[in-house]
């Protein structure tokens, strides 16, 4: 954990989860580069955790010399973030799936907000013209206005404080589906004033994992229901 007194630790650790995501991930990182630029005054850290991939992932992070790699060999997304999380010295953590670009004003709006909120999700586009993907997260962008604690779903792009992630955290590592519920519902619940849904910041992300399979947007969809 980074101590906000001393001036070399970074104030923001950026932690990507990725397994086998050698064609996504560079467009990732181009993207939290863009924002690092634009924040130029803030310190930053990436950490992008190898979550046991077996394709040229491990180079694709091993190339970029400002990111630190990370190894997790515990299978499942909540794991790797949980794992970057343990190894982060910001004192703000910004979680940002591999496929999913987050905005050129991202990270100074994150560091603005964080001095008022201790967790946060914020807008989601999908990429592509698929009239499936705009309803998608049309709908989603929809859902998570309710005023329900579990609504507050998706961790593709979040962010929470150092605090708020020992204190409700981690990322449920038991569940397929609603691993960051412990820190979006749990401070929801607790402090619903210290929680924020900004839809003014929009990440895109892929629709890959509804894409891919048959019937993909409604499995998902009632996973979620389950969930």
């Amino acid at each position: 954990t980074a101590s906000l007194s001393n001036p070399e630790s970074p104030m923001l650790s950026i932690i990507v989860p990725a397994r086998n995501e050698e064609q996504a991930l560079p467009a990732t990182l181009a993207a939290i580069a863009c924002a690092r630029r634009h924040a130029g005054f803030l310190r930053a850290e990436v950490l992008v955790v190898d979550n046991a991939s077996s394709d040229r992932t491990a180079e694709v992070i091993q190339r970029d010399l400002e990111v630190r790699y990370i190894r997790c060999d515990r299978l499942k997304a909540p794991c790797a973030r949980n794992a970057g999380a343990a190894c982060a010295r910001g004192h703000i953590l910004i979680f940002v799936d591999a496929d999913t670009r987050m905005p050129r004003d991202g990270l100074s709006r994150i560091a603005e907000l964080a001095t008022r909120f201790d967790v946060g999700i914020f807008g989601i586009d999908g990429e592509g013209r698929s009239w499936r993907g705009r309803l998608w997260w049309c709908f989603w962008n929809a859902v998570r206005r309710l005023p329900l604690a579990h609504a507050k779903a998706l961790p593709a792009f979040m962010f929470c404080t150092r605090s708020a992630f020992d204190q409700l955290g981690p990322f449920d590592e038991t569940v397929v589906l609603g691993e960051e519920w412990p820190l979006t519902a749990g401070c929801y619940r607790r402090a619903r004033s210290r929680f924020i849904y900004d839809r003014t910041l929009r990440a895109t992300t892929s629709n890959r994992r509804m894409d891919r399979q048959p019937w993909g947007y409604t499995r998902t969809f009632l996973k979620y229901v389950w969930a």
